[in-house]
């Protein structure tokens, strides 16, 4: 619970800090480019989290990624911030936080829909416009497949379940079959 706060408020002081220069998405670009690049490389991970390499040596390979990698001088020194205060570790945390705070800075909201088979393109617009519509938000689209559903949708609209899929519906009408509630003769 603690690690979940500390990454809110240092995901808070960030946006925060890019707000103020109106260089929300600047700084969200570079905080993926970095969460990316960091990702890729373990030993960028390991290096930058031990405690018993120097904060020196750990600044001068920020500065020379910043240089390859341009990076925004108020990123720079977040990164540095993390490493003086040994928050590091935190820094994937740090983006989701970061993320969600710019999404409804943006009025973004981020959809996920589960079907049974592929959405094709056409339909996930329709999808797409509905929701919108319906959030008056701009609405961001992630699709996956799951057969076992075997039609309908599944809705994840802001951690808010919206199910309408078949199994589902089987499923409920197999219990109020149990339940004895369909009766038979007489």
């Amino acid at each position: 619970m603690q690690n979940n706060q500390i990454s809110k408020r240092y995901a808070y002081a960030l946006f925060e800090t890019a707000e103020g220069f109106k260089m929300v998405e600047e700084i969200f670009n570079d905080l993926h480019n970095f969460i990316n690049f960091w990702d890729d490389k373990l030993c960028l991970k390991e290096f930058l989290s031990q405690t018993y390499i120097g904060e020196d040596e750990r600044f001068e390979v920020i500065t020379l990624l910043s240089k390859e990698l341009s990076f925004n001088k108020y990123f720079i020194n977040f990164l540095c911030l993390l490493i003086e205060q040994e928050r590091m570790e935190y820094l994937p945390k740090i983006f989701d936080e970061y993320s969600a705070l710019r999404d409804n800075f943006l009025n973004i909201s981020r959809v996920n829909v589960v079907s049974a088979k592929k959405i094709e393109p056409e339909e996930k617009s329709k999808i797409k416009n509905i929701i919108e519509k319906s959030l008056n938000k701009t609405v961001v689209i992630s699709a996956e497949v799951d057969e076992k559903i075997i039609g309908g949708y599944i809705i994840n609209i802001d951690n808010v379940l919206y199910d309408s899929s078949i199994k589902t519906r089987l499923d409920k009408f197999h219990k109020y079959l149990k339940q004895g509630a369909f009766a038979y003769g007489d």
